[in-house]
């Protein structure tokens, strides 16, 4: 039609729709939700919607499906799945959601976090503040090897609103400094600061940010033993770090799911059911922190207790 050719020649983005065989999504892994705020799922929605409408519908990767808040939104999850010729959860809630949302007439799938897949490899030369001695060998076994934790920016500066946007229990940036204290009271090497969502200092997704504010909240005598990692590396780096650690805590999955992978020991301090979900396809759901159901203290006591099982749990 003449619309078709119009649009087609004004928008490259439906032109490159047309030449494409296939088109999937998969939100970051959590997105399919509108748990970080309507206008990001509405965000969402209109870019998959048009690829519904150029191409008639679209794969949706392995991902988590759901909470849904708000009934407009729940209705616009459906429109989509319904929509789309395969649908792959990446935990049994979400493969539960998804397929209330379509239907028994459709199988919803279900695959493992495409994350666990990832090739590792460590960078040639990693950049930390204080700098590592040169030649410091970063395979030592035991305890030499470091804990590792995961500061979540966005959970950090209390979500997009800045405002507990997640309904936490705890009070997460004012838990961390007293739950390293604790880990290396029990610990005797280093404990290393480890981002894996960078941005911008400003920004409230900044992780290397929140390492920074956090450590300097550290009593001079800890913060002698925490390391951060500075340099910006790409996502097989980062878990190529994650992967020399002898313990790791994190909040963001794909940082957890990088030292489950690896055979690494995680805790996940949780903001959503996704990690529960996640860690319960490799049978760690018990390793699960929630932040909206205990307090920082239960909180350090439960990550303690199962610092000292890593050994049992690693095999």
């Amino acid at each position: 039609t003449k619309l078709r050719s119009w649009l087609r020649r004004s928008l490259p983005w439906i032109a490159a729709l047309e030449e494409m065989t296939l088109v999937g999504d998969i939100r970051g892994g959590d997105s399919f939700s509108d748990i970080y705020g309507w206008r990001r799922f509405l965000t969402g929605f209109l870019a998959s919607w048009t690829v519904v409408l150029v191409k008639g519908g679209l794969v949706h990767f392995p991902q988590t499906y759901g909470p849904y808040q708000r009934r407009w939104t729940r209705w616009l999850a459906k429109y989509l799945l319904r929509h789309s010729p395969l649908i792959v959860a990446r935990d049994r809630e979400s493969q539960r959601v998804a397929q209330e949302l379509v239907g028994p007439g459709r199988e919803v799938w279900l695959s493992p976090d495409v994350a666990f897949a990832l090739e590792a490899r460590l960078p040639t030369r990693l950049e930390m503040d204080p700098p590592l001695a040169s030649g410091q060998d970063l395979t030592a076994g035991g305890e030499a090897r470091p804990i590792g934790l995961n500061v979540n920016g966005l959970m950090y500066n209390g979500g997009y609103t800045r405002n507990n946007m997640f309904g936490l229990k705890l009070d997460y940036a004012a838990m961390l400094p007293r739950l390293v204290e604790v880990l290396l009271q029990q610990h005797a090497g280093e404990l290393w600061l480890i981002p894996h969502t960078y941005g911008p200092p400003e920004s409230v997704e900044s992780d290397p940010e929140a390492c920074r504010k956090m450590r300097d909240a550290l009593p001079a005598a800890v913060r002698k033993r925490v390391r951060m990692v500075t340099g910006e590396y790409d996502c097989h780096e980062i878990k190529g770090i994650i992967g020399q650690c002898e313990f790791f805590v994190g909040s963001r999955m794909h940082a957890c799911i990088a030292a489950l992978s690896q055979g690494v020991p995680a805790v996940g301090i949780a903001y959503s059911r996704k990690f529960r979900g996640v860690f319960e396809t490799v049978g760690m759901g018990d390793w699960v922190v929630d932040g909206r159901e205990v307090d920082a203290e239960q909180a350090i006591q439960r990550v303690v207790d199962l610092y000292q099982q890593r050994a049992n749990i690693r095999e």
